[in-house]
């Protein structure tokens, strides 16, 4: 049963291990957040909808493209179904910094496009779940409840204790 509209998640840093100075480019470069899978998939149990928010200017820097990326969370994603959890859609913003586009966290562009692709979100009952002062802000301008993770306070950890909190 349901008890929660909708959970953005960031990817890197909070699915996926960060790489220092450097893009994940390929699958064998993707290693999962100790216990993210285990965490999405408690989640998709009381999630409405999960849905990846996610900048990835290694496009717009020509080191990747959307063939690469989309390939990168097919793996992903088929890895996160393995262990029961889901991913209802990806969003990625693939545009430099300097392009100052909609899109790119701190920008909402990401979850206003969910919200003409899944019309039923209610932003009151959502959450955000970033690595950065981008997604926070990014969420707080949707008015999403944000929750902060780094690598002391994993995504396995937060999802421990709002399952707590709802049991």
């Amino acid at each position: 049963m349901h008890s929660f509209d909708t959970l953005f998640l960031d990817r890197d840093g909070v699915i996926n291990v960060k790489l220092d100075e450097r893009y994940v480019q390929d699958p064998s470069e993707f290693e999962f957040m100790p216990g993210a899978e285990k965490a999405i998939s408690l989640l998709s149990t009381i999630f409405k909808r999960i849905l990846i928010v996610t900048n990835q200017q290694g496009i717009g820097k020509g080191i990747m493209t959307e063939n690469d990326l989309n390939f990168l969370h097919d793996y992903m994603l088929s890895e996160l179904v393995k262990s029961e959890g889901r991913i209802d859609k990806v969003y990625f913003c693939p545009h430099l910094v300097i392009e100052k586009c909609g899109c790119r966290k701190p920008n909402p562009g990401m979850i206003q496009q969910a919200k003409l692709d899944f019309p039923a979100i209610n932003f009151e009952n959502s959450y955000l779940v970033g690595d950065s002062l981008s997604d926070i802000e990014a969420g707080e301008r949707m008015n999403l409840v944000t929750i902060r993770v780094d690598n002391e306070y994993t995504l396995a950890k937060w999802t421990a204790e709002l399952m707590s909190f709802i049991e």
